[in-house]
């Protein structure tokens, strides 16, 4: 079973709630991953398209009465300890472990794509990743979702319903945006399990069940977010290297250089994958395998967390500690000139 570090072992802090099954008790990754994907899914139909990368606006929302009627597990709340947001895990000098995250945002009114290329490329270097995955993505693409729970090599974390801006959501909207998204999650799970490829595949019993990771929209949450997602079991997860790829202007030289110069044990990166990210799969090939020749050893983030002391602090960014306040003077001023 995995524990956290000495600091969190000392306040008899057990993370089994959270990490879905200790790693000697799986099948090997790789092994698991290609048993169920390939059962599943030919690998024409497993690569990605540069067509679904594409995002369409329409008018499409996500059907809430839907969602509410999935049942989800019952949980227990995030210990005190574990409440804030969680930007980087402290361990020990000789541990060269970090996690790759990706989002795949999307929010009412528009269709985000997938970008296959990044997700290809890990499977093909058989790279660990934590996908932070909008409710509503799920429900917009429910084959994409269900390959990519039944890849071992990928956890599921959320990223929200509707991609809202959560430090300034109401309590019911926070409420929908915490819960219906495990909900979306569950009813992808349901749509792999009752596949017929995927009766009475071992792996089945391994897969993941629950949402235990959240990643706030924006990167921004104020005190009343943090307790919400805390209540609901779910650990705030924010990020200490940023790649930039939403951003059309950065080349794929200077985005690598970010991942790779920025790098250190117990280091969070954030992506995106669902198209979104400019260049992001082209950086990637040159990060990954430069940080592998330095001895770095790519983990989920439930792993890293496993393995060491997480981070806390009690408020949210974007790029860099303290934007979120600045961005919201900004907002408030440009309020102000339009009275």
């Amino acid at each position: 079973m995995f524990l956290f570090g000495r600091t969190i072992c000392a306040l008899g802090i057990v993370w089994a709630s959270v990490v879905h099954a200790a790693a000697d008790d799986r099948p090997d990754t790789a092994n698991a991953a290609s048993t169920l994907l390939s059962r599943c899914w030919s690998e024409a139909a497993l690569a990605g398209t540069e067509k679904e990368r594409q995002s369409t606006r329409n008018k499409t929302r996500v059907d809430l009465d839907v969602l509410r009627k999935v049942t989800r597990p019952s949980r227990s709340p995030v210990s005190a300890a574990l409440r804030g947001s969680i930007r980087s895990v402290k361990l020990n000098e000789d541990q060269k472990l970090i996690a790759l995250t990706l989002d795949f945002c999307e929010s009412n009114g528009h269709r985000t794509g997938y970008d296959g290329q990044v997700i290809d490329y890990l499977r093909d270097e058989d790279v660990k990743a934590t996908l932070f995955v909008s409710g509503k993505w799920f429900e917009s693409h429910p084959e994409r979702g269900a390959q990519l729970i039944a890849d071992r090599r990928f956890e599921i974390g959320s990223h929200g319903l509707r991609h809202r801006d959560f430090s300034r959501a109401s309590k019911a909207t926070l409420h929908d945006e915490i819960h219906l998204t495990e909900s979306a999650f569950l009813r992808a799970r349901g749509r792999l399990m009752r596949k017929s490829c995927a009766w009475n595949v071992q792996e089945i019993l391994y897969l993941q069940d629950k949402l235990t990771l959240m990643r706030f929209p924006y990167g921004w949450c104020n005190a009343r977010a943090l307790s919400a997602v805390a209540d609901a079991g779910q650990l705030a997860i924010q990020w200490d290297i940023v790649t930039g790829d939403p951003d059309p202007t950065l080349s794929v030289k200077r985005i690598a250089k970010a991942i790779v110069g920025q790098a250190h044990p117990g280091a969070i990166v954030i992506g995106h994958a669902n198209g979104h990210g400019h260049n992001t799969a082209e950086a990637l090939k040159l990060a990954i395998p430069k940080l592998k020749e330095e001895g770095y050893r790519f983990v989920t983030v439930s792993e890293l967390l496993a393995a060491g002391e997480p981070v806390i602090a009690q408020s949210c960014y974007t790029e860099r500690p303290g934007d979120q306040r600045r961005v919201a003077q900004v907002k408030k001023r440009r309020r102000g000139r339009k009275k």
